[in-house]
């Protein structure tokens, strides 16, 4: 798995002992020991959490003298990541309708908007799942889902894990999904599951291994563990006053600077990630509605790594922006890229949260 950032990170002043906001983020407290699968929603008993769709999830644990226990299960043999229980979820299923659970919960308060949160969970394929997929993903929402379907949800997850192959080394091990999160305000429902398309989805049969549970025997199961949103910053009044407006397609206009707030690439490379497209498709909007708009991509990096080095990677990310656009129908005498490197800090300084500022991809339209 390749681990993705968020190129504005803000950050203000440092939460020393930051609580998670995930209540029974390690699925150790029950209602009732589990003795199976689910068959319904009223028999996964881990308050607070709760399925998001029709799908049921499941619940393991050491307690169980059943068919769910912890490490020896109907769904394969694991310990826990931490502690004696964890969660289980079908995130992807062979089949023409396909067949998905999620696992939601509600956040102890909301997210402050423009404060920094660490975000984590805790993966791993099932031992008796057929197949491997290649995503998973985690949304946070203001309203709570309660779709009443069990077909995949089709919303853009806010961490997403995309890796290049959908079997890795790491494949059957306990993975972990991470990223900063900037909050736009408000969060206060947690949904994990898989968010793409059977289509977009990538999977691996795994063609030795004899599976005997009927739905295990075309699907990848994944159990679930450890999920934490934690508060790390949280914005400064003289911070805010530094930097520039985020872009919002309904007030853009000519010759300001914006900050694409939810641009994201991989650690160390100029490869967009999925839950960059939507913002990007926002651009291009702006774009199209106004034809005799060009737009101008800024990179900027933190001081980290070496002049020359920053310059590409701050070029290219730019540009990559750009290209992405021109994949839309924009043409390319529209489009402007620039890359400054770690010329051009919003915040002179070298500590974390500085650093977090500074990294970002800015536009601006002219004519």
């Amino acid at each position: 798995m390749k681990q993705t950032i968020p190129l504005l990170m803000l950050a203000g002043a440092f939460c020393a002992q930051a609580q998670n906001l995930v209540p029974n983020p390690g699925f150790e407290e029950y209602e009732a020991c589990p003795g199976n699968f689910s068959e319904a929603a009223h028999e996964f008993r881990v308050a607070p959490w709760r399925a998001a769709g029709t799908g049921t999830p499941d619940y393991f644990n050491a307690c169980s003298d059943g068919e769910a226990n912890v490490p020896h299960n109907w769904a394969g043999v694991s310990d826990a990541y931490d502690g004696h229980g964890y969660a289980g979820i079908y995130a992807w299923m062979d089949r023409d309708d396909p067949y998905r659970e999620y696992l939601q919960c509600q956040l102890l308060q909301p997210l402050v908007k423009d404060s920094l949160y660490h975000i984590e969970f805790h993966y791993k394929l099932s031992s008796y799942s057929k197949y491997s997929i290649d995503r998973i993903g985690l949304l946070l929402t203001g309203k709570p889902l309660n779709e009443r379907h069990d077909d995949e949800l089709r919303f853009t997850p806010t961490l997403s894990v995309v890796r290049d192959s959908a079997l890795t080394k790491t494949t059957g091990l306990w993975e972990t999904a991470s990223m900063e999160y900037k909050a736009s305000g408000g969060e206060q429902y947690l949904v994990i599951g898989n968010f793409f398309s059977n289509e977009a989805t990538r999977r691996y049969e795994i063609r030795f291994r004899p599976v005997s549970q009927v739905m295990l025997a075309h699907s990848a199961y994944y159990y679930i563990d450890g999920v934490s949103v934690v508060p790390k910053y949280r914005l400064s009044e003289n911070v805010i006053a530094q930097l520039p407006p985020e872009f919002s397609p309904a007030s853009a206009t000519l010759n300001t600077t914006y900050v694409l707030k939810n641009l994201q690439f991989e650690l160390n490379s100029y490869k967009l990630t999925p839950s960059s497209f939507y913002e990007l498709d926002q651009v291009a909007d702006v774009l199209i509605m106004n034809p005799k708009l060009k737009v101008q991509f800024f990179g900027h990096t933190d001081d980290q790594g070496s002049d020359q080095y920053n310059l590409r990677l701050s070029h290219n990310r730019a540009k990559t922006a750009g290209e992405y656009l021109k994949t839309l129908g924009i043409n390319r005498n529209r489009i402007e890229v620039f890359g400054y490197g770690k010329q051009k800090p919003l915040i002179p300084e070298t500590t974390d949260q500085a650093r977090s500022v500074n990294r970002r991809v800015e536009i601006r339209f002219i004519r």
